[in-house]
Parts: C-alpha cells; structure tokens; sequence
C-alpha cells in the first residue's frame, strides 16, 4: 500500500519526470494537468474534511472523481468541454499511477473508465474578409504601438497561428528572403513552414528595422512599450481593442466575439474558400487529426446550404416531394439523386 508520502512523492515525479523529462510536453500543457488535480485535490479535502496533505491514497477514487466532475458543472458553472478537459488530466495522471501501485490498479481502472459527456460544439466563428480589411484599417499606424497591432493582426491572419505560438516567435524564426516564410513551433514540440504573403514580409522587414531586432535574434518578436514580451493575455487585448475601435466603422463587428483564436479560423474559411486543398490547410494550421480541419469543411458546406435556401426557401422540399412521388420505392428514388 502506498503511504501518503508515496502520493505527494508521485505527484512530484508525475510533473518533474513523467511529463516534463518523459512526454516532453509543453509548459501550457503542464499548467493545465496541475491545475486539474490542485482542484481535485482541494475537492477532495474539503468532502472528506480533511487538510490536503493528509488525503491518502485510498481516497483516489472513480467515485471522488465523478463527484467532482459533478461539481465542475453544477457547483462551478462549467461547461461540458471544461468538464471532459478536466478528467482527461486526471485520466493521464491516474495512468501514471497505476504504473506506480501495481496493487491498486484496478481502483485507478474505474477511473480510466469514466467516459467523456458529450458536448456540444460551438459554432466556429470567423470573420469575413471586408471585416478583416474593416479592423486592419481603423489601426493608426502614425504610432509606433500602432505598426505593431498591424503587424501582429496581419501575422495572425496570415499564419492561423496560436496565440502562444505567435507569442513564442522570435526574428530567427523568420526567413525574408525569396520564398519568405516562417517556422512555428506548435504542439508536441512539432515545427511547420507557413509561407508568408508580400504585404506581410514587408511589414516584418519594417518592423525589425525599427525595433532593431535584426542584431536580437533570439528576442522575442512583440514586446509591449517597456520593452516586454508580449504574452498571450496581452495579444488578446490587442485584439479586442483594435476590433472595438473598428466596430465604430464596421458594424457587423459589434455582434461577434473576436479573439486571436477568431483569426486562426479566419485564416482557415478564407484558405477553404479559396479553393486550397484541406491537406494544405492541415499543414498550414498545424492539425494532428485531418478530422479538426475538416470541421471547417462542414461549417462552409452549413453556409452554403443556408445561402440556397434564402435564394428559393420551397424549392428543396417541393423537389423532394416530387422525386418521392415519381419513386415509390427508396431504391428507385436513392438512384435517381
């Protein structure tokens, strides 16, 4: 039986070793595995009424687990994909575990076995191109903060990069020569090439001309006015300032919520609809799974369907009814599609 120094110890090893030095994984990644088990943690003092140091391993349960997923939702106000993301940390974390305590790897079972709920997915939101065109031009690039939000939301629309991965881009990421591109390093430490447009290399060019950050290739490529790193809380108030003062102008910007997140499935709807292969896409946004990318694919197929519908509302049901109709049999009718 592991002792309640052996759990505290396990814990220890299951950041310091397991996750860091083992999987590799990336510094976000760990934030929220240690956030998911701080709170199970905390859950589990307070239902037992106990100090967090003495919680034993015997409480790790499938039943303390599914309470506090409960709570997730009702207590906490979650949505279901917070609460799938929190027992997936968990899940890795009693996988690990179980490779620790041989003897109680059937308790740590039950808990791999709580399935995910299901979740509805949200509508992805983009944005249009003259609303793209709307927010770049309310930007005054007379300032020097100015050039940069430019910048930064032409680098975010050209690339579809993460937010951290944008953060994390330095000048030797960058080529300016023919063919300019950039090297982004993504999840899983794994690096692609996305190629940048014209406008954009010039506005790089300018930018670490006049941040002289040709002699600092390994600085940070956005840095806010005291010559900080910007992270990603900061490109996001960028964003939404620079889309607040572009709603003034653009008006069907005051309905949606944009984020840096928002530009990433910009990038992609404007690459989809420009006829450029889904397999390209994939590439260019850094997909593991050809099935993220293809959600894009589903989202313009929807609007598509949409637009027909408002041009002849009846034609779709009356054209049904007469293939029904002429084809009694299912068959017959499958056929003649």
């Amino acid at each position: 039986m592991m002792s309640q120094k052996s759990l505290y110890q396990c814990i220890e090893l299951f950041f310091q070793e397991h996750l860091a030095a083992h999987r590799g994984v990336s510094s976000n990644t760990v934030k929220a595995y240690r956030d998911a088990i701080k709170i199970f943690l905390l859950f589990v003092a307070k239902t037992r009424v106990k100090h967090v140091t003495k919680i034993g391993i015997e409480e790790m349960t499938a039943d303390a687990v599914l309470e506090f997923l409960d709570e997730v939702e009702s207590v906490r106000g979650c949505s279901a994909g917070t609460r799938n993301h929190r027992l997936a940390a968990l899940r890795v974390f009693f996988s690990y575990l179980a490779t620790q305590s041989i003897m109680r790897i059937g308790q740590f079972q039950k808990i791999l076995t709580i399935p995910q709920k299901r979740a509805a997915k949200p509508m992805m939101g983009y944005l249009e191109v003259d609303e793209v065109s709307a927010i770049l031009k309310a930007i005054d690039r007379s300032t020097w903060a100015g050039r940069r939000d430019y910048f930064l939301l032409s680098l975010l629309y050209n690339t579809g990069a993460r937010v951290q991965e944008i953060c994390d881009l330095k000048p030797s990421s960058f080529r300016t020569d023919s063919p300019p591109l950039v090297t982004i390093r993504g999840k899983g430490k794994k690096t692609r090439q996305v190629p940048l447009w014209p406008e954009t290399n010039r506005l790089l060019t300018e930018h670490l001309d006049e941040t002289n950050l040709l002699v600092k290739e390994d600085a940070p490529i956005f840095c806010n006015l005291r010559g900080q790193p910007i992270g990603r809380f900061g490109v996001r108030y960028i964003v939404e300032k620079r889309v607040r003062a572009a709603a003034h102008f653009c008006p069907k910007l005051v309905k949606k919520t944009v984020g840096p997140h928002t530009f990433r499935h910009t990038t992609a709807m404007h690459l989809l609809q420009s006829g450029v292969e889904l397999t390209v896409i994939r590439s260019w946004l850094g997909h593991v799974d050809i099935a993220t990318t293809h959600g894009y694919v589903e989202i313009d197929m929807e609007m598509k369907r949409k637009a027909l519908e408002k041009c002849n509302p009846g034609s779709k049901s009356a054209s049904f009814k007469h293939l029904l109709k002429k084809h009694k049999d299912i068959v017959g009718w499958l056929e003649a599609l």
